[in-house]
């Protein structure tokens, strides 16, 4: 109704809503159908549905369209390499589930080999740098290998004069061979040649 209480017509059908829908002649296997503004297409029929279209319409089963997606063409999951930022079993575990958890720790032998009293189960291990560049040969690190959970730290002690801050090397951590597999305690003995982080360092001596 318009100004003044007359009606105006509308000659285009400007106001005009649609109010047709579906009806069985229109879902054939193989038409595309518009779901609330999604398109879906018609795959299969059960067998009541295709007795239905055969008696009423004369119109047979036809070959169902498949849409399944084959073993071959799933994704296999990719890990990221590991950036370096906190630990890899951390980075690892956020990759596998939606919501991050903590990486389980083997508890019986963190509760053995922890520090109980004055046993500290910490192999210490004195090392230098493998190196022929003069102003790191002088220098001397001190590598702690911890039983209880495998992990292992490099301090650099003070050195007076040297110009190299000291203080944490490495940061307390599982650490990597260069084949991939973690360094273990039978890895690391007097004498021995370490890569850490891209470090490589030759064992002097032990506690």
């Amino acid at each position: 109704m318009g100004h003044g209480g007359r009606y105006i017509l509308d000659s285009l059908k400007t106001g005009a809503v649609d109010k047709s829908c579906y009806t069985d002649a229109d879902l054939t296997i193989g038409s595309k159908v518009n779901v609330w503004g999604r398109e879906v297409t018609i795959c299969d029929m059960d067998e009541f549905t295709a007795h239905h279209y055969q008696s009423k319409f004369g119109v047979a089963k036809s070959t169902p369209i498949h849409y399944k997606q084959t073993e071959a063409a799933k994704i296999e999951r990719e890990i990221p390499p590991y950036n370096g930022w906190g630990s890899e079993e951390d980075s690892r575990a956020n990759c596998l589930k939606l919501i991050a958890q903590a990486p389980k720790r083997d508890f019986i032998k963190f509760m053995k080999k922890d520090r109980q009293g004055l046993d500290s189960h910490v192999l210490r291990f004195f090392a230098r740098l493998d190196t022929n560049r003069p102003i790191d040969m002088d220098r001397t690190f001190i590598i702690s290998f911890f039983l209880s959970d495998d992990t292992i730290s490099v301090f650099e002690p003070e050195k007076r004069n040297s110009g190299i801050v000291h203080g944490k090397f490495i940061e307390r951590s599982k650490i990597k061979k260069p084949s991939g597999e973690y360094y273990q305690a039978e890895d690391i003995y007097v004498g021995a040649v370490v890569n850490f982080r891209s470090h490589q360092f030759v064992i002097v001596d032990a506690d």
